[in-house]
């Protein structure tokens, strides 16, 4: 709704409503005034104030319109425009009330000498007038007055042309005093005039002010018709009820149309947020998939390599072995023994073999990648229905590592026990121990002996280390000795 037309002007019903305070309007008038005088090039700046009561009048009397959208500043003088133009998205200020802009102003004018004439209301108003405002405002300058009951304009503008005032303000009703400021104010001569409706006769004392809580809060015309109630209610009563008929529905729309925008905007933030949420999640999420092809040599070493780099704890790693398992199976089916192809899926586990030595040279973590390798091969012996088979498919297509699987546990048991067997031969019988476990466990059994290296507890599986499973492994066939204590 709103419509900026020069900073500190908004569009309200198509005219241009003023929405500075009065302190600033009454400075940027006394300064026009004083530019105007000293290039002697002086332009008439009229002003007008608007109301609840006059803005149905405009829209209906083309004439007044058009004169309160020439004005060079259009205040809000009343709450009910300040209210109906802030619930339409104008932002003003403050009330600025004509007579308190005419005090202001005869204030400025008193300090810089002006010369202001007084045109509109009763004859003894403005007898009273001549008498209070220079005793109010030392060193005011009234340079004429008139009564106003003249009907021509045309009259009054060269009576008021004569008197050569600075600033001129009108007095006279309405529509008639803002078609004369708007008509005839340049043809006086003036710099400044203004339309001010009844403060002549506030500032002559006949009409008392509502107090200033009744101003502040906006109830200014309940104490109007509180005083002169057969004038008032009547006025108030008409215009009040043009006036809610007339913004009413246009605050509706625009709240309305408000609370859409609100709506989308929270909608459009919630949508990021969600978009943003989602992918955090995936992020978060391992990223390592079943979906390996084996095929196609230089992707598969990418992809390992790509995996290896994102381990980080070892559900990784088991994850990994999992994806791994699945591509050297074809599909996943741990579970169902009998509905795998073991002569693809051997050929399969001889490429991945093939497929690690390339990795393992590339400079890759030697450790973590031969754990990876094992699970896999571990995996697959509990599955495979001959596992002296593919223990041979490993040692034929990877030597070390079915070293560390097979033969570095299976001799240092075969060692250990040949020394158990020495010992007891040494000892006398009555006192030699009993040798329990010394048999050779089967093949199987040993090789699931490997998986130390990626369960029990957290550990950095990307680091190698000095002194780790390729240097230790765990003794097999331990013998236990039997309790020699008396029983």
């Amino acid at each position: 709704m709103r419509d900026e037309l020069k900073g500190h002007k908004a569009a309200f019903f198509g005219l241009p409503l003023d929405t500075r305070r009065r302190r600033l309007v009454c400075a940027d008038i006394a300064l026009g005034l004083r530019k105007g005088t000293a290039t002697a090039n002086q332009a008439c700046f009229r002003h007008h104030c608007l109301n609840a009561t006059k803005l149905p009048a405009a829209l209906r009397d083309d004439r007044l319109f058009a004169a309160l959208s020439r004005a060079d500043c259009l205040s809000a003088d009343g709450m009910g425009i300040v209210w109906a133009a802030r619930l339409m998205g104008v932002k003003v200020a403050e009330r600025v009330t004509g007579i308190d802009l005419m005090t202001d102003l005869l204030s400025q004018f008193a300090q810089d000498g002006r010369r202001v004439f007084l045109l509109g209301a009763r004859q003894d108003v403005i007898d009273q007038l001549q008498g209070k405002l220079p005793a109010r405002f030392p060193g005011l300058i009234i340079a004429g007055t008139h009564h106003g009951y003249e009907p021509d304009d045309e009259k009054l503008a060269d009576c008021v042309a004569q008197a050569k005032p600075d600033a001129v303000f009108v007095a006279l009703p309405s529509p008639r005093k803002e078609l004369f400021v708007d008509q005839y104010a340049a043809k006086t001569g003036c710099g400044f005039a203004m339309g001010v409706g009844g403060a002549f006769d506030v500032l002559a004392g006949n009409v008392r002010r509502a107090p200033v809580i009744w101003q502040r809060v906006g109830l200014e015309f309940l104490w109007r018709i509180f005083c002169q109630p057969r004038l008032m209610i009547p006025r108030y009563g008409r215009g009040l009820w043009a006036f809610s008929c007339l913004v009413v529905p246009r605050i509706v729309r625009f709240q309305l149309r408000r609370l859409w925008r609100a709506l989308r905007k929270a909608a459009t933030i919630s949508v990021i947020f969600m978009m943003l949420t989602t992918a955090a999640d995936l992020k978060a999420q391992p990223t390592t998939t079943a979906t390996f092809d084996l095929e196609n040599r230089q992707a598969a070493i990418s992809w390992i390599e790509a995996e290896i780099a994102k381990v980080e704890a070892t559900e990784d790693v088991a994850k990994l072995i999992d994806a791994l398992v699945g591509a050297v199976l074809s599909e996943d089916r741990t579970n169902q023994q009998s509905d795998i192809n073991w002569q693809v899926a051997e050929a399969s586990l001889k490429v991945l073999l093939g497929l690690f030595d390339v990795v393992l040279g590339g400079g890759s973590s030697r450790f973590l990648l031969e754990t990876v390798l094992g699970g896999v091969v571990l995996r697959l012996l509990d599955l495979h229905p001959d596992p002296g088979r593919l223990s041979e498919i490993v040692r034929g297509n990877s030597s070390d590592l079915a070293e560390r699987l097979f033969e570095r546990n299976a001799n240092q048991a075969l060692i250990f026990a040949g020394e158990q067997q020495s010992f007891a031969a040494s000892i006398e019988p009555e006192v030699a121990p009993r040798v329990v476990g010394s048999v050779r466990p089967p093949e199987t059994e040993r090789a699931l002996r490997y998986s130390l290296l990626f369960v029990g507890g957290p550990r950095n599986p990307v680091v190698d280390s000095y002194w780790g499973v390729e240097d230790y492994q765990e003794p097999i066939g331990i013998p236990e000795l039997e309790d020699a204590s008396p029983r």
